[in-house]
């Protein structure tokens, strides 16, 4: 046996506590996927006009969807009671039709977001005119005029401060111009203050960093570009998708982009070198992309009538939620809450929203790791034998002493 001091072993037993204590569990979330429940479902009956976008006001308390119809519902996220229908068909300037129902006589909504202090909400589709709408009235502050083709997506600067509208034309009867471009607007003047040209397709998806320093688009031509702000400059040119790109976000770092495509993939970037990082595979389309504000998750949903919870990290599928396959409806757009506790998701042609949420206990205070812990419990193990070896010597002598 070693010949070891008495006085050396508390230093050894502290040593090798400290060992098993730091030893990583299992891979926990701070937020639990098998937890998310349903809490409430919208069908508008009203209309049988597709469903295309949504989006969460600020602070969490609305859902706005917007459908073919050219109209806009505003939701109360707690129990999905309508607390507004605004009908923009007097706004609108020419009838036509596209890749859903939209009833005659009226445009399609495709896309709308609210500004970050929550009192302007954006929309905009195949009219060409982005209309800001007050959400104390619901009145019309504002229209931005300029666009020839459809607003086919919108995103606030974080400060607010900036609208970008992307463009381009209709896939089933190109009516509006295919001018695909971004259009930056100054929220508070209307005020047109650059225009980013490059795609060759529609502008599908349009996404400022959380930081505000950069604007990243993704489009049919099956690019994503990444822009420098306030400058204008093209920073990144990315190919890898062999489809047109249908939606991206950024990482709650900024480090990172997901895109989804009509190639059946979801891919994974470097926000500064443009290189893919990974690349998931879907069984179709993949409409929509959303980082959870953790940045453990990440929401996909698309033509397979599917939403997708998966690991940020490894793209593993975490939970698959099948309202889709059960209303047969695609799932156009999916969104987490502001405050990560919810998602809300819309099924195109099923004109519906739905509301999940986690359970009550479903987030933990863990942020979790992806290690194995099993090689560490093989070294706590043998510390432990170590240990009780170490003492068995003065475990002896004590007893010898006591007779």
């Amino acid at each position: 046996m070693l010949n070891l001091k008495v006085s050396t072993l508390p230093l050894l037993t502290a040593l090798i506590i400290l060992e098993i204590l730091a030893i990583p569990q299992a891979q926990s979330y701070r937020y639990d996927p098998s937890t998310l429940q349903k809490v409430w479902e919208y069908l508008r009956e009203e209309s049988e006009a597709t469903f295309w976008k949504l989006d969460f006001s600020p602070d969490g308390s609305m859902v706005a969807a917007v459908f073919f119809d050219n109209t806009c519902v505003i939701l109360n996220s707690s129990d999905g009671r309508v607390l507004k229908k605004v009908d923009l068909n007097g706004v609108g300037v020419e009838e036509t039709r596209c890749d859903g129902f939209s009833p005659p006589g009226t445009n399609p909504l495709r896309a709308c977001c609210f500004s970050p202090d929550g009192r302007i909400l954006a929309v905009g589709g195949d009219d060409r005119i982005v209309v800001l709408l007050n959400t104390t009235t619901w009145g019309v502050e504002r229209i931005l005029r300029g666009h020839t083709g459809s607003i086919l997506c919108l995103d606030f600067s974080p400060d607010g401060r900036y609208l970008a509208s992307g463009s381009g034309t209709d896939k089933v009867i190109p009516q509006n111009s295919g001018e695909n471009v971004t259009r930056i607007w100054e929220v508070g003047s209307g005020k047109e203050v650059m225009v980013l040209k490059g795609h060759e397709d529609g502008v599908l998806a349009v996404k400022w960093s959380n930081r505000g320093d950069r604007i990243a688009t993704a489009s049919d031509d099956r690019r994503v570009r990444v822009w420098s702000f306030p400058e204008g400059k093209l920073l990144l040119n990315s190919t890898g998708h062999t489809s047109g790109v249908l939606d991206l976000d950024w990482s709650p770092d900024d480090t990172r982009i997901v895109t989804g495509s009509r190639d059946y993939k979801v891919k994974v970037w470097n926000s500064t070198t443009g290189e893919v990082i990974a690349t998931w595979p879907d069984y179709n389309c993949v409409r929509s992309v959303d980082y959870h504000p953790s940045g453990d998750l990440v929401a996909t949903s698309g033509v397979d009538l599917t939403l997708k919870i998966r690991d940020a990290g490894t793209g593993a599928e975490l939970k698959r939620i099948k309202d889709g396959m059960r209303y047969h409806g695609m799932v156009m757009c999916s969104r987490w809450s502001p405050d990560g506790l919810s998602i809300a998701s819309g099924l195109g042609k099923s004109h519906m929203v739905i509301l999940y949420r986690f359970r009550e206990g479903g987030r933990s205070t863990s942020a979790g790791g992806s290690t194995s812990p099993l090689p560490y419990i093989i070294l706590a193990a043998i510390s432990l034998a170590f240990l009780a070896a170490l003492y068995r010597p003065v475990i002896k002598e004590i007893r010898r002493r006591r007779g």
